[in-house]
C-alpha cells in the first residue's frame, strides 16, 4: 500500500528520472531540434503519467531546451551560431572563475583518473584508428569541466557552466579531426594547473581553451567563404 509519505517522495524522484530521460533524449539528438513534442507519445514511451513527465518538461523550458510555440505546444530548442557563440562567451566568464576557485581543490584521485582518460583518447588518435568516438571525445571533455565547476565550491556558479553547457550541446557541432590532440593537451594543460593549486594558472589554462575553441568557430564558419 503506498502511504501518503510514500506518494510525496515518489512524485518527485519519478519527476527527476523522466526529466533526466528526456534531457538524455534531447542532448543525443533522438529527439531532434526543432520537433514538437507529443505529451502522449512520450508518456508512452517513458512509462509515466502525465503529471511527472508535464513537471519534468517545465523544468527543461525553465532551462532554455524547450520554447513555447503557439497554443501551448513545446518545441525542442534548435540552437543558431549565434546561440553557440554566444554561450561559448558566457562559458569564458564563468568557467575561468570557476577553475580559479577549483585550483588545489579537486582531489589527486579525480585528477589521475582525468589524465588517464585524456591520455587514451591521444593514444587512440595516435593509433590505427584516428578518430576517436565523439562518445570518448565529449564524455571525457565534459566530465573534466564538471569537476571543476563542482570543485569551485559556489554551487550556484556549477548549475549555471551546466546549464551553458548543455544548450551549447545542442549545436551539435562536430570537432575537427585535428583539434583532437590540441583539445587534450589544453585539458592536460587545466589539470596541471588546478593540482598545483595556482589559481591565476588554472585561470589562465581554462581562458586559452575556450578562447581557443572559439577561434576554431570562427576559422569553422566566420571565414568560410
Amino acid at each position: 500500500m503506498v502511504t501518503e509519505t510514500d506518494a510525496g517522495t515518489a512524485a518527485p524522484r519519478l519527476t527527476e528520472v523522466a526529466y533526466r530521460q528526456l534531457l538524455e533524449m534531447i542532448l543525443s539528438g533522438a529527439l531532434e531540434a526543432g520537433s514538437l513534442v507529443q505529451e502522449r507519445k512520450l508518456a508512452k514511451q517513458l512509462d509515466v503519467s502525465r503529471t511527472p513527465l508535464r513537471d519534468a518538461l517545465f523544468r527543461l523550458e525553465g532551462e532554455g531546451l524547450l520554447i513555447r510555440r503557439g497554443e501551448g505546444a513545446l518545441q525542442v530548442k534548435t540552437v543558431t551560431l549565434e546561440d553557440y557563440s554566444h554561450a561559448l562567451r558566457v562559458r569564458l566568464v564563468l568557467e575561468r572563475e570557476a577553475a580559479r576557485l577549483a585550483a588545489g581543490h579537486v582531489p589527486p584521485a579525480t585528477l589521475a583518473a582525468l589524465r588517464a582518460r585524456i591520455e587514451a583518447v591521444t593514444q587512440h588518435e595516435e593509433g590505427d584508428d584516428p578518430h576517436p568516438s565523439r562518445t570518448d571525445l565529449d564524455g571525457t571533455d565534459d566530465d573534466l569541466h564538471e569537476v571543476i565547476a563542482n570543485a569551485s565550491g559556489n554551487p550556484l556558479l556549477a548549475e549555471l557552466i551546466r546549464q551553458v553547457r548543455q544548450r551549447s550541446r545542442l549545436f551539435g557541432l562536430e570537432r575537427r579531426p585535428r583539434r583532437i590532440g590540441e583539445i587534450a593537451r589544453e585539458h592536460l594543460a587545466i589539470l596541471d594547473a588546478v593540482a598545483s593549486g595556482d589559481a591565476d594558472a588554472a585561470e589562465q589554462a581554462m581562458a586559452r581553451h575556450i578562447g581557443n575553441v572559439m577561434e576554431d568557430l570562427r576559422q569553422r564558419f566566420f571565414d568560410r567563404r
